[in-house]
C-alpha cells in the first residue's frame, strides 16, 4: 500500500537514498544510487553500510539523535561493484520506516551538495498543493494532510477509497477520463477547470502523471491540484502580465508614477486593506522615500524613524520574519515599527520586498486597522506584484554609471548571441545509448518537433539511414572524442535537412555535446546561385548572338538597299528598260520597304543589346524639346496625309530648353507615330500633344483607331510581346519597338504610360524632366537633319506599314 508506494517515489527522486536501521544495516536504496553503485538492492540488503565506506566511516547513532533537529551533514565516499569511488555529499536523519525508526542518508554529487531538500513525505504534507496517489483501479493509495483537509475525511480513512466516494457524478466522471488518458497515453495531463460553487468563481489547476512498474507498465497516477482563482482574477483586475508594455508607452517619470498609484488603487480595492504605500531606498540618505500613499495611508503619523535603513543589511533580509508576510502588532518585534502601528492604530501589516536582480530597492506595504485582514494572504501573487514594481522602477533610478554599464554588459551579451546565432543552430547533450537529454529552443525551430517529443526520442530516429552506421562507428570505437559530421536529419514533417555537426564526447560522464548548423538554406542557396548563374550565362549569350546576328544581318541589307538604289537611278536615267507588264519598279519598292523592314529590326535589336548591356550612350544637350517634337511631326505630316489620316500639332508653348539627346526623342516619337497609323482608320485622327507645367514637360501621340484591351495594357511595354488585333491586319511587328521605347524614354529619366478603350482609341503619354546640363550653358537652337536622312528614317520606322 502506502510503504510501496514510498518506495516507488523515492526511486523516481534524484538525490541518492539509503535507509538503515538502528544497526546501521541497509534496508532500503533507490534507483540512482544502485544504478551508479553497480548493485542490485539483494545484494546490499542487510550488509552494513560500513562495508560500502570507503574511508571506514563509522556511524555514531548517537550523535546522529543529538543532531535530529537540525540533521547531521558530512561528505562521504562509497564503493562502487566495479571498484569506482562515489563521493557524496549525505544529510543524516532519523524516521519511521515500515513502522521501525530508522537512518535516513539523503545524498547528492559532492559538487551538488548545496542544493538540500526535505524528506519527500514532509514536502508533500507542508507543499502548498493537493496531492495523491492512485492505483489504476482508482484507489488512493496517500493523500497529503492538504488534500485530506479538502476531501473533509482522515487521511488513514481515505485510503483504499475512489473518486466516487468524495466528488458529485460530473467531476467523478471528468476525474476518471483524466485517469484513463493518462494510462493510456503514458504521459503526464495539465488541465485547467472552471465551476461555480454559488456565487463564487473557481479556478482549479489540475495535473496527473504515471508512475511506472519494473515493467514499463503504469502502475500509479501521481496527482496534484492548484486553486489559482486568485491568479485568474489579479490577471483580469490588475492585469499584471501588461505591465511592461504600458511601461514602455508611459516612460516618464510622471508615467510611472502614475501607473503606481493605479496599481496601488487596484491592490487597495482587491485585497480589500486599509492603505497601500510604495516606499523606496534612497542610498544617498540611507533612507526610505515614500513614493505611493493611496487610501489611508496618506493620514500616518510619525514615520520618519522607520524610514531609516542600514544599507549594509539592505539586501539580506532573510532572517527578518514579518517580511513577505501578514503579521499582527503583536507579533512585530522591531519596537520602531510596532511603535509606528500602534500610533496610527495599525492592527495588522504586510511588508513585502520589491527588487530587481536580487536587489532590494524598496518595499510594499498593505496595513489594515482593528481587526480587519487582507481578504487573501498570498504571497506568490504579491511577490508578482512586487517583481513587476521593481521592474518599473529599477528603470528610472538607475544611476548613469550602472545605465553605463549594463548597456555595456548588453552590447557584450548580444555580440555574443549574435555569434552564437550564426555559428551555431543547435546545441544538444546525449547519452550514451543516444537519447537526447537537453535541447536548446532552435531544435523545434529547424527539425519542427516540440520539445517535449525530441526529449523523448533518441538521436537514431533523427539520423537518415545512410548515416546510422557512421555515427554508430563514432561512437562505438571512439578513436575521435571530437570531430564533425554531416548528415541528414528528419523534420517532423517526413522531409530531412542538412546538418553539419561537431561533436565532443564525455565518455567519463557516458555524454557527449553536439553543436550543430542546418545546412539546408546554404544548400538551396547554393542551388539556387547556380541556376541564377546559368541564367545570366544564358542571357549573355543570347544578347551575344543578337548582338552578331544583328551585324550579320546589315551587310546584306546595305548591299541589297545599295543594288535597289542603283536599279533605281538607272531606270531614271532610262539605263533600264522593261517591259510594262512587268511591273519592276512596284517590285524594286516592296524589296525596299522589306528591307527597311528588316533594317528596322536589326537596329531594334542592336539597341536592345546595347542598352541591356549598358553601352548605349545618350548624346544629350541643353536642346528645345518643342522645336524637336514639331519638327518630327511635320516631317511625317505629309506620309500621314497620303494615308488618308488627319495629323494635328498642338503645344501651350512655343519654346522650351531641356536636357535631351534628340535622335533618341526622334526615334520615340517615330516609333509612337508608327503605331498610331497602323490602327487608325482611314478619315481618322492622330493629335500631337506637348504641354509643360514647372517640373515635367509631356508629350502625346493620341488616335482614334481601333485601341487596345485592358487585359493586353498590362504588356504593351513588354519585350517582344505585341497586342493581337485581328480587325487590323495592314501592320506586322516583332514586339520590340515600344520596350525600347520605354528603355529610351527611362534613359533620359522618364517615363511613359498609355491610356486606351477598345473601339475608342489609343493616348501614348511620355514625360521627361526639365532639367539642363551646367557644362553645356550655349543652348542650341537649331538642329541641321537633311531631308533626305529624315526621309530615310522615316521609310525605316514605317516600313512595316502597309498600304
Amino acid at each position: 500500500g502506502i510503504r510501496g508506494s514510498m518506495e516507488k517515489i523515492l526511486d523516481i527522486i534524484d538525490d541518492y537514498i539509503i535507509i538503515l536501521n538502528l544497526d546501521c544495516n541497509i534496508q532500503f536504496c533507490n534507483k540512482k544510487l544502485l544504478s551508479k553503485l553497480g548493485y542490485k538492492i539483494e545484494e546490499l540488503k542487510n550488509i552494513n553500510i560500513e562495508k560500502i565506506f570507503n574511508d571506514s566511516v563509522s556511524l555514531n547513532i548517537d550523535l546522529i539523535k543529538n543532531n535530529k533537529d537540525k540533521n547531521l551533514k558530512m561528505d562521504l565516499e562509497l564503493g562502487c561493484k566495479s571498484g569506482e569511488k562515489l563521493l557524496i555529499y549525505g544529510e543524516f536523519l532519523l524516521d519511521d520506516f515500515k513502522g521501525k525508526e530508522s537512518i535516513f542518508i539523503v545524498g547528492k554529487d559532492l559538487c551538488e551538495k548545496s542544493y538540500i531538500r526535505e524528506d519527500l513525505e514532509n514536502i508533500l504534507d507542508n507543499i502548498q498543493l493537493n496531492c495523491w496517489l492512485k492505483n489504476i483501479d482508482g484507489e488512493y493509495v496517500y493523500v497529503n494532510e492538504s488534500y485530506a483537509k479538502e476531501l473533509k475525511d482522515d487521511r488513514l480513512n481515505i485510503l483504499g477509497k475512489k473518486t466516487s466516494d468524495y466528488w458529485d457524478e460530473k467531476m467523478c466522471n471528468k476525474f476518471i477520463e483524466m485517469d484513463k488518458e493518462v494510462i493510456q497515453s503514458k504521459k503526464y495531463q495539465l488541465t485547467q477547470s472552471y465551476s461555480k460553487q454559488g456565487d463564487t468563481d473557481l479556478w482549479v489547476e489540475t495535473y496527473k502523471s504515471p508512475i511506472f512498474n519494473k515493467d514499463n507498465e503504469v502502475e500509479y497516477i501521481f496527482g496534484s491540484t492548484k486553486d489559482i482563482t486568485l491568479q485568474k482574477k489579479l490577471e483580469n483586475k490588475i492585469n499584471i502580465n501588461n505591465i511592461s508594455n504600458i511601461l514602455m508607452k508611459n516612460n516618464s517619470k510622471n508615467g510611472v508614477r502614475d501607473l503606481l498609484n493605479n496599481l496601488g488603487e487596484n491592490i487597495l480595492n482587491y485585497f480589500e486593506c486599509d492603505g497601500t504605500s510604495v516606499m523606496l531606498v534612497n542610498k544617498e540618505k540611507s533612507c526610505l522615500d515614500v513614493v505611493v500613499n493611496c487610501g489611508k495611508s496618506n493620514t500616518y503619523k510619525d514615520g520618519e524613524e522607520i524610514l531609516k535603513i542600514d544599507l549594509d543589511k539592505i539586501n539580506d533580509l532573510d532572517d527578518i520574519p514579518y517580511l513577505n508576510n501578514i503579521n499582527s502588532v503583536e507579533e512585530i518585534e522591531y519596537e520602531p515599527l510596532k511603535k509606528y502601528m500602534m500610533i496610527n492604530q495599525i492592527r495588522n501589516i504586510g511588508i513585502y520586498n520589491i527588487t530587481f536582480n536580487s536587489e532590494t530597492i524598496g518595499f510594499l506595504v498593505l496595513t489594515c486597522f482593528d481587526e480587519n485582514t487582507l481578504r487573501f494572504n498570498k504571497f506568490d501573487y504579491l511577490k508578482t506584484i512586487c517583481d513587476n514594481i521593481g521592474v518599473m522602477i529599477k528603470s528610472h533610478t538607475l544611476s548613469k554609471e550602472l545605465q553605463s554599464e549594463f548597456e555595456k554588459r548588453r552590447k557584450i551579451e548580444g555580440e555574443l548571441e549574435l555569434f552564437l546565432d550564426i555559428s551555431v543552430d543547435l546545441i544538444a547533450r546525449v547519452g550514451a545509448k543516444g537519447d537526447l537529454k537537453y535541447i536548446n529552443g532552435y531544435w523545434t525551430k529547424v527539425l519542427g518537433w516540440t520539445k517535449e517529443e525530441l526529449l523523448s526520442m533518441n538521436i537514431m530516429d533523427l539520423i537518415h539511414d545512410d548515416y546510422k552506421e557512421e555515427y554508430k562507428i563514432i561512437i562505438e570505437e571512439g578513436k575521435f572524442d571530437t570531430g564533425c559530421i554531416v548528415n541528414k536529419l528528419r523534420c517532423k514533417d517526413g522531409s530531412y535537412k542538412w546538418i553539419e555537426i561537431n561533436y565532443k564526447i564525455l565518455r567519463n560522464e557516458g555524454t557527449f555535446v553536439l553543436t550543430a548548423k542546418d545546412l539546408s538554406e546554404q544548400r538551396k542557396q547554393k542551388k539556387e546561385r547556380k541556376a541564377l548563374e546559368e541564367a545570366i550565362q544564358m542571357e549573355t549569350l543570347k544578347n551575344e548572338f543578337f548582338a552578331n546576328i544583328s551585324h550579320e544581318f546589315r551587310t546584306p541589307l546595305n548591299i541589297i538597299l545599295g543594288t535597289m538604289q542603283l536599279m533605281q537611278r538607272n531606270i531614271e536615267r532610262s539605263k533600264i528598260t522593261w517591259d510594262d507588264s512587268l511591273n519592276l519598279e512596284s517590285h524594286i519598292n516592296y524589296i525596299k520597304q522589306n528591307s527597311y523592314r528588316l533594317l528596322r529590326l536589326v537596329n531594334n535589336l542592336i539597341d536592345i543589346t546595347c542598352i541591356d548591356s549598358g553601352y548605349l550612350k545618350l548624346q544629350s544637350g541643353n536642346y528645345n524639346i518643342v522645336d524637336i517634337i514639331e519638327s518630327i511631326t511635320l516631317s511625317v505630316a505629309q506620309y500621314i496625309k497620303d494615308q488618308g489620316i488627319n495629323l494635328i500639332f498642338d503645344t501651350n508653348c512655343e519654346e522650351l530648353v531641356i536636357a535631351c539627346d534628340p535622335d533618341k526623342i526622334e526615334r520615340i516619337m517615330l516609333n509612337l507615330l508608327s503605331n498610331a497609323i497602323k490602327y487608325t482608320d482611314k478619315e481618322g485622327f492622330i493629335y500631337v500633344d506637348l504641354y509643360a507645367d514647372d517640373e515635367n514637360v509631356k508629350v502625346s501621340v493620341k488616335d482614334n483607331g481601333t485601341g487596345i484591351s485592358k487585359d493586353q495594357l498590362g504588356i504593351i511595354f513588354d519585350r517582344f510581346k505585341k497586342i493581337d488585333n485581328n480587325l487590323n491586319r495592314k501592320c506586322e511587328g516583332s514586339g520590340i519597338g515600344l520596350s525600347l521605347v520605354k528603355s529610351l524614354v527611362e534613359l533620359q529619366d522618364g517615363r511613359i504610360y498609355v491610356n486606351s478603350e477598345l473601339g475608342v482609341g489609343s493616348e501614348f503619354t511620355f514625360e521627361l524632366p526639365i532639367t539642363f546640363i551646367e557644362e553645356d550653358s550655349k543652348m542650341i537652337s537649331e538642329r541641321k537633319v537633311s531631308e533626305s536622312s529624315q526621309i530615310e528614317k522615316c521609310n525605316i520606322e514605317f516600313s512595316d506599314i502597309y498600304s
